[in-house]
């Protein structure tokens, strides 16, 4: 039987906290249908020396590895480390940086077998049974003359064709707690959150944002197929907390609201948190994902300018966005607003409405006002490229991501970002915090 390690590197974490990863997951659920034998390490959790241990016990003969751009030197080493352990293992590179880089990995770094480009299920089954190389749809290999890229493969058009994540491969209990208050009896400060996709892709085209070319449009699982794979984690792994790692939850109301009726309807007692557009959420939706376990939306507002929403491609409103947050005061949903500071056409004028406005709404967090990242297979990047700004080189260094200073610069950026996170008085922050903490039982 051809053993398969399966390897998530260290630096993935997300704002210092990890949650499975999701994507070997699902890979390991469907190369474990296909007959194959699977182990998984997640580097943000794994002690020093999982790698080489598993490489030494477990003898595989595939390495699959998560690539993200801010990650990529990680990955790359554990593809070296894999290679130097046996030449013969095949090392696959998987994720949003090959998928838009590969002809730079595959042409830089001989220790790089393959590259699964997107969706990488049935690609990856694919290569996992030997089949040739040429005739595997969605990936990019080294040839004998030079790097052949296949034609793109036809994503699943239904989702609930593609089997559920291998959780059992991973001890979810291990990673940390994410979270303040208690939701449905449910302490987030103490219980491991876990992350599932009710769908993939995105309906929006930002032009920070390579989801809408990577995932080339959106489609959805049914609300049944969704809500088992809940009660699964629920029952079977005493999973209470969820996070929804879509870009866009909310994109088909019915749907979502039969998910709601799904969890309540199975006395699934979860808590969940989601992100979504603002212009996707109304009054009956957002009171029947609060019934449903709902204590936390994320909402890509980014700028209060109308005319920077148009220019960064945010085909949104600002009264969408005021409504979206009122709503969730109404109903009793904790808002988090992610904000961009700086980024294209910022000027000190748009940072101080966007913080007026922010005083204004009064959303229960703001996150990510870090500045505008410049990530490969954005139009940003493209455009970047085209005007000299910067070029693939980048790539080959050691910076995890390229920030956007091309009108502002990092000491700038740093100010207006201190602008928008301390939009109001130290005295209102600390009583809504104080408000916060009352709020949610902590």
């Amino acid at each position: 039987m051809k053993r398969i390690l399966l390897i998530n590197p260290s630096g993935t974490e997300q704002s210092g906290y990890s949650n499975p990863p999701l994507g070997l997951l699902y890979l390991g659920g469907t190369l474990l249908k296909g007959g194959f034998e699977v182990r998984v390490i997640d580097g943000c959790v794994a002690g020093d020396g999982a790698l080489e241990k598993s490489l030494a016990e477990f003898r595989p003969h595939i390495a699959g590895i998560t690539c993200l751009t801010p990650a990529r030197k990680r990955a790359l080493d554990v593809a070296r480390r894999a290679k130097g352990f046996d030449k013969n293992i095949l090392t696959v590179l998987g994720g949003v940086h090959p998928t838009i880089m590969y002809d730079q990995i595959l042409g830089t770094y001989d220790f790089v077998d393959v590259a699964v480009l997107g969706e990488g299920e049935r690609a990856f089954l694919e290569i996992a049974q030997g089949l040739p190389l040429s005739g595997i749809t969605g990936i990019a290999y080294r040839g004998k003359d030079g790097i052949v890229k296949t034609p793109p493969r036809v994503y699943e058009k239904d989702l609930d064709n593609i089997p559920f994540p291998a959780w059992h491969l991973l001890d979810l209990k291990k990673y940390p707690a994410r979270g303040l208050g208690i939701v449905n009896g449910i302490d987030l400060a103490r219980e491991p959150r876990v992350s599932v996709v009710f769908s993939r892709g995105c309906t929006g085209h930002c032009d920070f944002c390579s989801t809408w070319r990577i995932w080339r449009g959106w489609r959805h699982r049914s609300p049944t197929n969704m809500a088992d794979e809940i009660e699964i984690l629920y029952r079977d792994f005493g999973m209470r907390h969820f996070c929804f790692a879509d870009d866009s939850l909310t994109v088909d109301k019915n749907s979502i609201l039969g998910l709601c009726r799904e969890i309540v309807s199975r006395k699934l007692r979860i808590a969940f948190h989601a992100t979504t557009r603002t212009d996707l959420v109304d009054e009956e939706l957002l009171r029947a994902m609060k019934e449903a376990g709902c204590y936390n939306i994320a909402f890509g507002i980014e700028t209060s300018s109308p005319e920077l929403l148009k220019r960064i491609g945010k085909n949104n409103t600002i009264s969408a966005s005021e409504r979206a947050i009122s709503l969730c005061h109404k109903i009793g949903i904790r808002s988090t607003a992610l904000i961009i500071a700086g980024g294209v056409g910022e000027t000190w004028e748009t940072i101080n409405e966007t913080a007026a406005f922010l005083r204004r709404i009064r959303p229960d967090e703001v996150g990510s006002v870090g500045g505008l990242w410049v990530l490969p297979g954005t139009r940003l990047y493209k455009d970047c490229v085209a005007k000299g700004l910067i070029d693939d080189d980048f790539w080959l260094g050691d910076d995890p991501y390229l920030l956007y200073t091309v009108e502002h610069s990092p000491e700038a950026l740093y100010k207006m970002r201190d602008r928008v996170s301390n939009y109001d008085t130290l005295f209102s922050r600390v009583a809504a915090r104080v408000r916060r903490i009352l709020k949610w039982n902590v």
